[in-house]
Formats: structure tokens, C-alpha cells, sequence
């Protein structure tokens, strides 16, 4: 018996230096990675901040954002879907002060382009805040995101339901899979911290302030909150992988190793065209301009246009059957956004982009009724281009990337139709 629990503890004591010795690889390799990253946010921001030589002008302000947001987009480009970084980078940063959002799942964020819509409405400013998997639930989450982050309410909102969007099994995003470690939210978050870090440290530095004008130095904003239910055995997986920069960002280590052996290239400030200061309407704001046009999936990354990105992958036509498992839950969330948008005082509107005709659409007759009747209740008005297609769309196939995608060329077509429609929404509004 001694012998034997000798060697158990033996054992015993092996597995925990293993496990130590493991630990202490990890958490050092995890020390690594947030100075990594941290180096990299500042580098940015410091070259973004930077005076321009000979004069400051409101339109190189807004350039600087726009850079800023490519430095970071451009070392994440390889990643799956990382487009939807643009759409928190406007949140938290403001670029186009936009005053109509669009708001919906996948379907709106490939299908409406606020290019051609602005072009035919110059009185607004747009943006396409359609994330892919969104439903009701996860826009309550989000607009928490939105207060967080100070940018101004809108006029209107356009959400672009679909007769689909209360499965929350089929429309799978969670606003955690954004605020993880070196994601999204996560490097908003980080970027407004140090910028008003810089502001706290100006406000110091200069004699002539008072105290007074030193506390209105705001404080970075409250956080959401997300419920940890460690029964969850998926959300506890999610984070125990997310918790770790090393272990969430794992796919920049080779960057992070090749910054050990050479310096990184710098970010340079924005410098405008001579004579661009007195004739600003002819400067166009960059947009990306990515070294790969596509992405692993097919979005084409350097189309990507004010939140709006097209998805163009071949699609031969497609006669199968559709069905969703709705869920109550969702559909409350659904009313409660409403609400919130309400007491926000912001007009609503919704549309529904069309889809493939092809395929059969169970529940989709029965679900548009329930929208219709919701906004009928509420006095929102409820544009179906989906039962009813006048754009013709639904029925050529060249049109989508799947059944309910549209590819560029589809998204072109209806956004050009959605522009001259949008004249007829806002003014119903009376934004």
C-alpha cells in the first residue's frame, strides 16, 4: 500500500510541474501577446494623431479616422468575416455621422450599398450597420455598444427584417464573440481608453486650466455586462478561449514573432493633395484598399462600402425547402428594440430585401403577417419587396450567392431600386 501511494504522489507530483511549467509557457506567451498589441494600437494612434505640417483642417481629421481604422483592418484582413470591424470602428469613432441606419442580419449587410442610396438622398448621411447572424436579442445587446460608445442617435432607423430573424438557432451571433480579447469592441474599447487617457494627460499639463475643466475629462463608459451561466458548457468553452489574447488572437503569433527579430513598418500621417484644403468637394474619403480582393469566404474586402461588403460566390439555383424554429424569446426582443428606438425618439421603417424565388419558404407568409401586424400596431410602415418583388430579382439567379444573399450584382441592382424608394420611406417618416 505504501509503495503504491508513493508512487501515486509521484505521479502526482509530475503532472503538477507539467502543468505549472505549462501555465507559466502559456501566461508568458500571453504577456507577450498584449504588449504586442498594445504596441501596435499605440503605434497607430500616435501616427494618426500626428500635426500636419502646415495646416489642420476638419477633412484631414476625418482622413486620419479613416487610416487609422485601415492599419488595423489591414492586420486582420486574413481573418473570416473581420469586415464587420468597420461597422463598431463608425460607432466609436464617428467618421460619417450617420443619420439613417440601416440594421438587419447577413441579407442587409451584403444587399444594401449606401453608395448608390446617398447618391440619390445628398440630404442624409448613411451607414450599413447589418452585422451577419444578427437577431432580435443580440440588438439589444449591441445597442447597449451604441450608448457606450456616445454616437449620435439617428433619425431614422430602416431594419431590414426577415421572416427568419427570430431563430436564434440559424441567426447565431452573441455580442461576446465581438468583445472578446483583440475583436472588435475589444480594440474600440482599448483605442478609447488611450484617447482619453491622452486628453486626462493634456488637461494636466496645461497651468492655465482649472480643476474644474479637469473633471469634465469624461470617464471611459461602463461596460455591458454578460451573464456567465458556467452550466453553459458552450459559452464556458467560449470563454475560457477568448479570456487569453494569446489563445483568441493566436493568429497573429507570426506577427507578433517577426516584430522580435525587425521593426515594423510605421503608420504615416495623412497628408492631403496641395490646394485639396480649398476644393474638399472633390476629395473623396479612402475607403480600404485591400492587398487581397477577397476574403477566405468570397467577400469582396475592397468593395466594402460604409458598413455594406459584397458576398459574390457562384450559385446555380437552388429548389430546396426552408423552415425556421422561432423562438418567443426573440420576438419579445423584437418589440423591446422597438420600444427603445421609440423612446430614443427615432423614426423606424421596415423593409424586407427579396430572396431567391426558387427554393419553397415555409413560415415566411405567416412570419410577415406577424411583422406586418406588429408594425401596423406601432405605425411603422413595411416595405415587402420580398412576397411582393417589383425589382424583378427574386426570379434570376445571377442575382444571389444562395437563396437568400444577394451578390454584387443583385446588390447593385437593389440598392439602386432602394435609393429612389428611400425618397418615398423618409419622407412617410418625416425625417
Amino acid at each position: 500500500m505504501k509503495k503504491g501511494a508513493k508512487e501515486f504522489l509521484s505521479v502526482a507530483a509530475a503532472a503538477l510541474a507539467v502543468l505549472l511549467f505549462t501555465a507559466a509557457i502559456v501566461l508568458g506567451a500571453n504577456a507577450a501577446m498584449e504588449r504586442f498589441l498594445k504596441g501596435e494600437l499605440e503605434a497607430v494612434m500616435a501616427a494618426v494623431e500626428m500635426p500636419p505640417a502646415d495646416y489642420e483642417d476638419e477633412f484631414l481629421q476625418l482622413v486620419r479616422k479613416l487610416e487609422q481604422q485601415e492599419a488595423f483592418y489591414q492586420r486582420y484582413k486574413t481573418r473570416e468575416s473581420y469586415h464587420y470591424y468597420g461597422q463598431y470602428y463608425e460607432l466609436y469613432n464617428n467618421v460619417y455621422n450617420a443619420d439613417v441606419w440601416f440594421i438587419g442580419t447577413s441579407h442587409a449587410a451584403h444587399g444594401v450599398n449606401p453608395l448608390y442610396i446617398e447618391q440619390a438622398n445628398p440630404g442624409y448621411s448613411f451607414f450599413n450597420f447589418a452585422l451577419n447572424g444578427s437577431n432580435p436579442g443580440f440588438y439589444e445587446d449591441w445597442w447597449e455598444i451604441v450608448l457606450e460608445a456616445g454616437y449620435p442617435m439617428p433619425k431614422a432607423i430602416i431594419w431590414c427584417v426577415d421572416w427568419f430573424m427570430c431563430d436564434d438557432g440559424w441567426l447565431w451571433r452573441r455580442i461576446d464573440f465581438d468583445t472578446a480579447p483583440n475583436m472588435p469592441i475589444d480594440i474600440m474599447r482599448r483605442m478609447k481608453k488611450s484617447q482619453e487617457a491622452k486628453k486626462a494627460d493634456e488637461a494636466e499639463t496645461k497651468a492655465d486650466e482649472t480643476e474644474a475643466a479637469k473633471e469634465e475629462v469624461e470617464e471611459p463608459a461602463e461596460k455591458i455586462k454578460v451573464t456567465f451561466r458556467w452550466w453553459d458548457l458552450d459559452q464556458t468553452v467560449r470563454e475560457l478561449m477568448s479570456y487569453l489574447p494569446i489563445i483568441a488572437s493566436r493568429d497573429r503569433i507570426p506577427d507578433m514573432v517577426r516584430s522580435w527579430f525587425k521593426k515594423g513598418e510605421s503608420v504615416q500621417p495623412a497628408m492631403l493633395p496641395e490646394g485639396a484644403a480649398e476644393e474638399k468637394e472633390v476629395c473623396v474619403l479612402p475607403t480600404y484598399k485591400h492587398e487581397y480582393l477577397r476574403d477566405n469566404i468570397g467577400n469582396i474586402t475592397s468593395d466594402y462600402y460604409k458598413g455594406f461588403i459584397p458576398w459574390d460566390v457562384p450559385f446555380g439555383g437552388d429548389a430546396s425547402t426552408i423552415s425556421c424554429h422561432d423562438k418567443d424569446i426573440q420576438w419579445r426582443a423584437f418589440e423591446r428594440m422597438l420600444d427603445k428606438f421609440e423612446e430614443a425618439g427615432i423614426k423606424v421603417a421596415f423593409i424586407e430585401l427579396p430572396e431567391y424565388t426558387g427554393v419553397k419558404r415555409l413560415k415566411m407568409k405567416q412570419n410577415n403577417e406577424r411583422i406586418a401586424e406588429i408594425a401596423a400596431r406601432r405605425g411603422i410602415p413595411f416595405y415587402d419587396y420580398n412576397t411582393d418583388d417589383p425589382t424583378g430579382i427574386g426570379s434570376d439567379v445571377s442575382n444571389y450567392s444562395d437563396w437568400g444573399h444577394m451578390s454584387k450584382k443583385g446588390s447593385t441592382v437593389f440598392s439602386k431600386f432602394l435609393a429612389e424608394e428611400m425618397k418615398k420611406i423618409l419622407a412617410s417618416l418625416g425625417v
